[in-house]
């Protein structure tokens, strides 16, 4: 099984990286439709994703994007940045963050 973490706002992390001591994490995340991150946040890093199926919003400082099935992202972590699904079934997003904070 794999290490989870479910968010009171409905969303799942599912940590899909093996070893959790390497310099990058590798996740699969369920945001249940209307579920937004709670507030912007920044940290060290960089991220990048690939939306697996449903709509994803990402903001990332003052930059939005409205993102659906086979699109994908990346940033800089340092920048403020919030996320969510406005659609009507869930969304499925792959990320890739380092440094690791699961």
């Amino acid at each position: 099984m794999r290490l989870q973490v479910n968010y009171e706002n409905g969303i799942i992390d599912q940590l899909l990286t093996p070893q959790p001591t390497r310099q990058l994490e590798f996740l699969h995340s369920r945001f249940p439709p209307g579920m937004y991150s709670k507030e912007s946040h920044s940290h060290e890093g960089e991220e990048a994703g690939y939306v697996l199926s449903g709509s994803f919003e990402l903001w990332v400082g003052e930059r939005h994007f409205q993102l659906s099935e086979g699109d994908s992202f990346s940033f800089s972590s340092q920048e403020l940045h919030k996320y969510g699904n406005p659609g009507e079934e869930d969304a499925l997003v792959l990320w890739v963050i380092t440094p690791p904070t699961f």
